[in-house]
């Protein structure tokens, strides 16, 4: 039998493991305590802080590392994988509402705004230092991954859609100049987290919406493809690539930066079967569960059918580790979630 690292790592480099690996991108803290029945104290992922610090380019951008889910809930789950979450600052105006915080417009709007921007020191000692002692707190018998960014989801945040376009169009290297401050950041960090006990890592850099990409595909491999090498050479583990919806057109792009599986795989964005027919031994399928409905709204029967629509459809050849479609907001039923973790025990011997 594996244990819990080895289940994971096994599905992310093509092996079959022994069942189905079970984890999430993270859940928000309202949640994990609905679960628990009691608050949670432990610095973990939630609305005001899972897209980082949100700062103005002459503030003190800040990084500030939390768990993606405390292993009490992991334990009580029956999860194979926790994260820990070590962002770059964004600078880009934030409004908030309901517990959350929301980027609205990139800041960066000129050469001389960039450079006013003092990024946070990636070989801080107190910040890795911290980020060291959440792993011994934490880890204990679970994989540990590391939730980081490659550098396109802030530069694209940071700019805003309309200062990229000027950019882009009056050919204004501030583009390249802002992605390339964002990725060599996220280089050196990640060269840092590799020297850690981390098993896996997990990219989160939203590069598209539900119907198609945020950039074209001839922007993404012209401005950000190899600068996203560049900051995932430094990553000595598997890794997983995240992005909202359908980003097919650049799927060949990701496997040759070197991830190791996408994640969320959202439905209403690219055809499930289509991914694991033509995708199916290439990339490891991390995702999948609904949490718009079936883990909100919908009944424990539903919950059970889908988790086993899933594995069946994903999981044979065992690169597929189940997990949710995006992340698990507040607003997600806890019995669903406590069913989908009895569901994945259920149906996740197929191996």
């Amino acid at each position: 039998m594996m244990n819990k690292p080895e289940r994971i790592i096994a599905a992310l480099t093509g092996r079959i493991p022994d069942k189905v690996p079970y984890m999430y991108n993270t859940m928000m803290t309202g949640i994990q305590e609905r679960i628990v029945g009691h608050e949670i104290a432990t610095p973990t992922v939630n609305g005001m802080n899972i897209n980082g610090w949100i700062c103005a380019p002459a503030e003190e951008g800040r990084v500030v590392p939390a768990i993606s889910a405390v292993p009490e809930v992991a334990e009580m789950l029956g999860m194979d994988a926790i994260q820990i979450q070590i962002l770059p600052p964004i600078y880009a105006g934030m409004k908030v509402g309901g517990g959350c915080a929301y980027v609205t417009d990139g800041l960066i709007d000129c050469a001389e705004t960039l450079a006013a921007i003092r990024m946070p020191d990636p070989d801080d000692e107190q910040m890795l230092r911290s980020v060291e002692n959440m792993i011994k707190e934490c880890k204990g018998e679970f994989a540990m991954g590391a939730r980081i960014r490659l550098g396109a989801s802030p530069s694209l945040l940071s700019m805003g859609m309309e200062n990229l376009a000027v950019f882009y169009f009056e050919e204004d290297d501030t583009l390249i100049r802002t992605v390339e401050m964002f990725t060599d950041w996220s280089r050196r960090l990640n060269k840092n987290l590799s020297e850690m006990d981390f098993d896996f890592f997990w990219a989160f850099d939203d590069i598209a919406y539900i119907s198609n990409m945020l950039i074209s595909p001839a922007m993404f491999r012209e401005v950000f493809k190899e600068n996203m090498r560049k900051a995932a050479s430094t990553i000595a583990r598997p890794w997983i690539y995240h992005s909202d919806g359908n980003y097919r057109a650049v799927l060949d792009d990701i496997i040759d930066i070197g991830a190791s599986g996408i994640h969320p795989i959202e439905s209403a964005s690219m055809d499930t079967a289509w991914l694991k027919e033509n995708y199916g031994d290439k990339l490891c399928l991390v995702g999948n569960i609904d949490i718009n409905y079936t883990l909100s709204e919908g009944t424990e029967q539903e919950v059970f059918d889908e988790v086993r629509e899933r594995i069946g459809l994903l999981g044979p050849g065992g690169r597929y580790i189940i997990s949710d479609s995006n992340s698990i907001p507040d607003d997600c039923s806890a019995e669903n979630i406590i069913a989908m973790a009895r569901a994945v025990e259920k149906y996740g011997g197929i191996y």
